[in-house]
């Protein structure tokens, strides 16, 4: 768990990074008012997310109650997904920041029961018929850092990152996300965006991003440990209008 935290606050020093250099290119001293952006957006995305899970000490139930496993489980699953996404952003100094809310559902059919082999690396051993549909609701603050090269044009492209907090709810199977509801739920994407002005306001556009979320159960439920590391690639497309215009 270490190992992954550490790799999450890496991610999100790279992807600050990055945002900081292409915000440098997005205003110049010619900049003019009409260049200011406020954006409506909503868009409707596909993507595969990929689970680490660990169950220590905590037992993975069927939906009609019986014990599927317990002990120490390292689990792994890969499935589809689709969520609905809305945000609003405007223009703060060099960059655009804002909020959103998104939803996402998540469909799941089986588990891999993951041990380690000799050499020390961890292979599927088994698997678990696991059928499962929920959604993730999340919320979250958004930066959106536009490149220059695109100013005075009908286009444009932009690195973007999001962070925020999310809730679950749909899920059939017991104790999948612990017993208890106030839980240590993060996530943390980022991507770029490309537009088109189709009208005087409003733009078309595409969205690929890679996103990550980290679950870990209530210290209340110790010695019960549930941790869920989910990376999730998403292609999203959608409409966002200028709403400094109408």
């Amino acid at each position: 768990m270490k190992r992954t935290i550490h790799h999450v606050f890496v991610f999100c020093f790279l992807s600050l990074f990055a945002g900081e250099l292409s915000a440098q290119t997005y205003y110049d001293a010619q900049k003019t008012k009409k260049d200011k952006k406020y954006y409506v957006a909503f868009s409707y995305g596909v993507g595969s997310a990929r689970w680490n899970s660990h169950f220590y000490d905590a037992p993975l139930y069927n939906i009609d109650g019986s014990v599927l496993k317990y002990g120490d489980l390292k689990l792994q699953a890969t499935n589809p997904m689709f969520c609905y996404d809305f945000s609003v952003s405007a223009p703060i100094g060099k960059i655009r920041l804002g909020a959103g809310i998104r939803f996402e559902k998540f469909s799941m059919d089986k588990l891999s029961l993951i041990s380690s082999d000799s050499s020390g690396r961890s292979i599927p051993n088994s698997y678990l018929l696991f059928t499962e549909n929920f959604w993730f609701n999340e919320i979250y603050a958004l930066m959106q850092a536009p490149f220059s090269f695109c100013n005075g044009k009908p286009y444009s492209l932009e690195y973007t990152m999001n962070a925020g907090f999310y809730g679950y709810d749909g899920i059939h199977h017991l104790n999948f996300f612990g017993n208890d509801q106030i839980a240590r739920t993060y996530h943390i994407s980022a991507g770029f965006l490309l537009d088109y002005e189709i009208l005087d306001y409003i733009r078309v556009f595409v969205h690929p991003e890679f996103e990550y979320k980290y679950f870990h159960n209530n210290q209340n439920e110790n010695p019960s440990v549930i941790v869920h590391n989910i990376y999730t690639s998403i292609f999203s497309f959608g409409i966002r209008c200028d709403v400094s215009k109408l």
